[in-house]
């Protein structure tokens, strides 16, 4: 049998899942707390993503995952496109394969 976790977003705030994004909580992993931001503001999503994306304070591995998570949105092509030239590879990587999935 597995043992595993089930966590619904609907159980934390958004500051809670910003925070968690941010690696300042201990609840949270901050790849978790970006993925259940995600899913907590459907297409409000855009805008808290793409700050958590371009904040170069954040762990690289939450920015990958906003980056990866913006994918979809029309308006984040331009970030998308600013963060291929960004200095963690993590990152820029994600951004480059974002935009891929977008053609």
């Amino acid at each position: 049998m597995a043992d595993y976790t089930t966590v619904d977003p609907r159980d934390f705030t958004e500051e809670e899942l910003l925070s968690g994004a941010r690696g300042e909580s201990k609840q949270l992993k901050p790849q978790l707390a970006v993925t259940l931001l995600h899913a907590k503001l459907g297409p409000s999503a855009e805008q808290p993503l793409t700050r958590l994306a371009a904040d170069e304070a954040v762990d690289p591995r939450a920015r990958q995952s906003a980056v990866l998570e913006l994918a979809p949105y029309a308006g984040a092509r331009d970030v998308l496109t600013t963060l291929t030239g960004s200095s963690d590879d993590l990152v820029a990587t994600a951004a480059a394969r974002a935009l891929a999935e977008r053609s």
